[in-house]
């Protein structure tokens, strides 16, 4: 009997030892799968970290090969073909991967497989070779944008694969990288340096606001109404250099903005999508890539030109050059036929001539038309009929009395209104500058009567300063001059897109006469103005102690405007410091503000001012594993 349940007791023991058995075989062979799970999971998460490292790679070659690229206007994109020798990842970017080795197209034993960059259609289709790829029109899906707005679509694609025990871990990532170009004149305010707004009465800004750099907004009395970016950072205070706010008691507080609207720090959008780190050199003899003052300068053809038909000058259908000899002061015109950077100016088409001592004693300008073709006279017989040569005004700020030449604005529109088939081909951009000016040797343009502009529009650029005198591009009496804000044109007339791009640009009420510009400040009474243009002007920045004057003050003024309003439609850029207009704000004697009426011209995301200036964003997309 003992023998039985001695034998029974070993029966339970051997079965109670094998399920213990299986159990453990099942816990240890569990332990293994998470192990190995867990082992295969983190090689995932190593060969994602990879991919993206090499994603990030592509993206910075790619962006320095689209730099590279000529930026014209309509925009062009990139060719997958450009993009066939972006250098390879290597070990040393990635020490702790045994044995790494990349490339751009498939094979064992690689790392890194199918390392390349393609360009894409719209639709995100790829484009092979030497074929540019076609631009997509209107908002992007990362910036937005406006229905002028065009992005080129690219995708860069990293395969990574690990050895792991079993079979090895492959990952391949792919991501959208887009190429974004935009007008300037999208936004109310474009900045490509620091943006300070530090208003007094309450200010309100109706379109889009961007920096490049820092902004700067210590004041409540300033509304966004629309998005703000911003490059660098944001500060609820002034910048370091303007001592103006604390000195005069204020207290900083933040703006105001619509509740899902705060500033946001964004991608710098570049002037014509260029590095200026690499295309700009103030220390060599070159003296055309000084900075983006270039852009409204006459280039020097003796050197190269990273601006080359970017520029005004360059743009240009029709260029002013003025000069002095002795007292005489003469007024060449030429076409835009000779291109850019070459020995010539263009072809002459024409000249005025002053003269302060003629044949009967008194000054005398003499007008000459060369140009051969009718729209070649033309246009020289309507800018040689808009042109006042040896004038002068005295600006408070520059504490100088400038010479001045006058462009009778309204002459030339009614020119070609009232003949348009003579003027076809000509692109409504006038150049015009005095190459005189000079420290202690004042010069600048003066717009008049400019309510009525051409039809399709004016752009009038000059490396002086322009001084606008009245009502611009308004038609006659504006309502917005008696008033009425919302109507800053009369009702018979349709404002035309309109710029004026200057060393810096100062406006000059309808009351405003030069023969007074001596007088007090008491006695230099503005009336209300309405101005409906683009502005691209510099500024003087904020150093030692002295403020810029801000966006508030980016238009310059020179008479008492209390009381009186400036009603403003258009968009302020700002990318470079005034090299002429140099006068620091804050000065007495200058001006008195005037009410400020200003909004954002929507009109310009359809139909932007004749001549091309764009930024470009470079931007990462969608993100993807395949």
């Amino acid at each position: 009997m003992r023998r039985n349940q001695s034998g029974a007791t070993v029966v339970v023991v051997i079965s109670i030892i094998a399920t213990l058995a299986v159990f453990i075989g099942a816990a240890l062979d569990y332990t293994f799968t998470v192990g190995r799970n867990t082992e295969r999971s983190n090689k995932l998460a190593q060969a994602s970290a990879i991919a993206n490292g090499c994603l990030q790679n592509e993206f910075m070659y790619w962006r320095e090969i689209c730099r590279t690229q000529p930026m014209r206007n309509p925009a062009i994109g990139v060719a997958t073909s450009n993009f066939a020798n972006i250098p390879l990842p290597t070990q040393s970017q990635f020490p702790n991967i045994a044995n790494f080795l990349a490339t751009s197209g498939t094979g064992s034993g690689y790392t890194v497989t199918n390392y390349n960059v393609t360009s894409l259609t719209p639709q995100l289709q790829p484009v092979a070779g030497a074929t540019i790829p076609a631009a997509a029109v209107g908002p992007s899906a990362v910036a937005g944008g406006t229905s002028s707005t065009q992005t080129f679509y690219y995708r860069g694609t990293a395969t990574v694969t690990l050895p792991d025990r079993g079979r090895p871990v492959t990952f391949t990532a792919c991501q959208i990288f887009e190429q974004q170009y935009q007008n300037p004149w999208e936004w109310a305010l474009f900045y490509n340096d620091p943006l300070e707004i530090e208003p007094g009465p309450p200010f309100t800004i109706t379109g889009w606001v961007q920096t490049n750099s820092n902004l700067y907004t210590p004041l409540s009395t300033l509304t966004f109404a629309n998005k703000v970016t911003y490059g660098t950072g944001w500060f609820i205070s002034a910048m370091a250099g303007d001592n103006h706010l604390i000195a005069g008691g204020d207290t900083y507080a933040p703006p105001n903005w619509p509740s899902n609207l705060p500033p946001v720090q964004g991608t710098p959008s570049q002037p014509f999508g260029l590095n200026p780190s690499q295309i700009f050199n103030t220390s060599d003899p070159n003296n055309n890539n000084d900075g983006y003052h270039e852009l409204i300068q006459i280039p020097n053809p003796a050197y190269p030109d990273p601006l080359a038909q970017e520029r005004y000058f360059d743009q240009a259908g029709a260029k002013v050059i003025l000069s002095s000899n002795g007292a005489n002061i003469t007024a060449t015109i030429y076409d835009n036929s000779t291109p850019a950077s070459t020995t010539s100016l263009g072809t002459t088409i024409g000249t005025v001539t002053y003269t302060p001592r003629g044949s009967s004693g008194s000054p005398s300008t003499t007008s000459v038309v060369t140009g051969t073709s009718t729209v070649q006279r033309s246009v020289a017989a309507a800018i040689e009929g808009a042109l006042t040569l040896n004038q002068s005004l005295q600006d408070n700020r520059e504490g100088a009395t400038v010479a001045i030449t006058q462009l009778n604005v309204g002459a030339i529109a009614t020119a070609i209104n009232n003949a348009p088939a003579n003027f076809s081909g000509f692109n409504q951009i006038i150049y015009i500058d005095d190459s005189s000016a000079a420290s202690g040797n004042e010069r600048a343009i003066q717009l008049t009567n400019g309510a009525v502009l051409p039809n399709g529009g004016l752009t009038i650029a000059s490396g002086n300063p322009i001084y606008i005198q009245g009502d611009y591009n308004t038609g006659v009496a504006p309502p917005s001059d008696s008033g009425n804000t919302s109507q800053p044109n009369a009702s018979n007339y349709s404002r035309q897109p309109a710029s004026i791009v200057a060393d810096a640009v100062d406006i000059l009420s309808n009351s405003w006469t030069n023969s007074e510009s001596t007088a007090s400040l008491s006695n230099r009474v503005a009336s209300s103005t309405t101005i409906n243009a683009a502005i691209m002007a510099g500024n003087v920045p904020t150093a030692n102690g002295n403020y810029s004057g801000g966006a508030e003050n980016f238009p310059r003024f020179l008479e008492n405007w209390s009381g009186s309003t400036l009603t403003y439609y258009g968009s302020m850029v700002e990318l470079y410091a005034s090299q002429q207009a140099t006068g620091i704000w804050g000065q007495g004697n200058v001006y008195s503000p005037p009410v400020r009426a200003w909004y954002y011209d929507t009109n310009f995301q359809l139909q932007p001012p004749p001549g091309s200036i764009m930024v470009v964003s470079f931007l990462k997309g969608q993100w993807y594993q395949q």
